[in-house]
């Protein structure tokens, strides 16, 4: 390139610099500047030119700019200025604003001479600043929900002490309540039966139905007070399996003339077994609470002259009950929720009952590693299918 066209270039590129420039000598006189550097501090052309570059910085730091320059002037080096440190700039309408200037050096003729690149930093500032306030408020924000977060950590820790009160106070009373209902039920059963032999014979018909209804209500109480204990210790994990051998068909037969007393008028209770195995080695209470839980639901849920159908077989090591009815079945809508604690479908409503049995029952079976499936449509009956594997093969 012609070295004319190559200075005019150098001009063209100092005067239409993006950011500020200006070049001093080793006095700190202002010896070149281009037209940024005066639109940075709004200053007309010629009025800058043989001042000091002190003129350019707020009054405050005037001093301690003349020491720095004169330490650079000393050991002078290509520096990038206002990291770590804040420069400000002031402009002749005495408007201070933030800047950053790198340096460089160089020589004409042995003279020194500085060069600065001078750039005006506002809008990053004020970023920075609202970057900061929104750091702040957002720290103060997280404080105050960390510290809403703790009150409430410590309600649910007292509100969970205070359930654990509760459950502990609910617990010993149903216990008291079903061991203290006991001894009067009993004692009524007792004087019941007394008052049955002592006034038999056909003339006595009218007491000896009152005396048939006032068993069955005892029954109905003793089994509500049992279902009530048995929920309470196997949600307390009271309860745990204790495996024996067991003969299904000695056990059935035993229980079906339990529950004959609870059966409506016509209402057969038909017992088969179909396999050749007939022992098995399972929990036994947990055995009996489920048979008698089913049958007796299959008896409430069921009309008269209707009967209920109880199946076992042992096959493979596991035990299958099946318990079907010709009752008034399960409303489909209520099947999702059938051993929830407590729930009772919409159609029986009317009769007596706890909600608990069939609750009960897919807890003793989950207990024994057990299942149980189901079929049913209401007007048509229920069938429960039960099948439970034995812990080991018996004798």
């Amino acid at each position: 390139m012609n070295p004319v066209h190559l200075d005019r270039v150098r001009e063209m590129l100092f005067s239409t610099a993006a950011e500020g420039l200006v070049v001093v000598d080793r006095s700190g006189a202002i010896r070149m500047h281009n037209p940024r550097l005066l639109e940075l501090f709004g200053y007309a052309e010629g009025e800058l030119l043989g001042h000091s570059i002190e003129m350019l910085l707020p009054e405050s730091f005037r001093h301690a700019h003349a020491a720095h320059r004169a330490g650079y002037n000393t050991q002078p080096a290509k520096r990038h200025m206002g990291r770590g440190r804040d420069l400000n700039g002031l402009r002749k309408d005495g408007t201070v604003f933030p800047v950053e200037v790198g340096l460089n050096h160089f020589a004409v003729d042995n003279e020194l001479y500085v060069m600065g690149l001078v750039t005006d930093i506002s809008e990053r500032r004020r970023a920075e600043e609202a970057l900061l306030r929104n750091t702040v408020e957002l720290e103060k924000r997280v404080e105050e929900r960390t510290a809403e977060l703790a009150k409430g950590a410590h309600a649910i820790e007292i509100a969970y002490e205070r359930e654990k009160e509760l459950h502990a106070l609910k617990s010993r009373f149903v216990s008291m309540a079903s061991h203290e209902f006991r001894t009067p039920l009993s004692t009524i059963m007792g004087s019941t039966d007394l008052i049955g032999r002592y006034t038999e014979g056909p003339e006595n018909e009218k007491v000896h139905k009152h005396v048939q209804r006032i068993r069955s209500k005892v029954r109905d109480l003793t089994a509500i007070l049992n279902d009530f204990l048995s929920f309470e210790r196997i949600e307390q994990g009271d309860i745990s399996a204790e495996p024996e051998v067991i003969d299904i068909v000695h056990l059935c037969i035993g229980l079906i003339e339990e529950l004959r007393g609870m059966a409506k008028a016509g209402q057969a209770l038909e017992y088969e077994h179909t396999s050749e195995a007939r022992t098995i080695m399972l929990d036994r209470n947990m055995l009996v609470n489920t048979i008698t839980n089913l049958v007796t639901n299959a008896i409430k849920y069921s009309p008269e002259e209707r009967p209920v159908t109880i199946r076992t077989a042992v096959e493979g090591g596991i035990l299958r009950i099946v318990v079907a009815d010709q009752g008034i079945g399960i409303p489909e809508a209520d099947q999702a929720h059938l051993f929830d604690p407590f729930f009772r479908a919409q159609n029986v409503l009317t009769i007596q009952g706890t909600g608990l049995g069939l609750h009960l029952v897919k807890r003793y079976l989950d207990l024994m590693g057990g299942e149980i499936t189901y079929t049913s449509a209401p007007g048509v009956g229920t069938t429960f299918t039960v099948r439970i594997p034995g812990k080991l093969n018996p004798p």
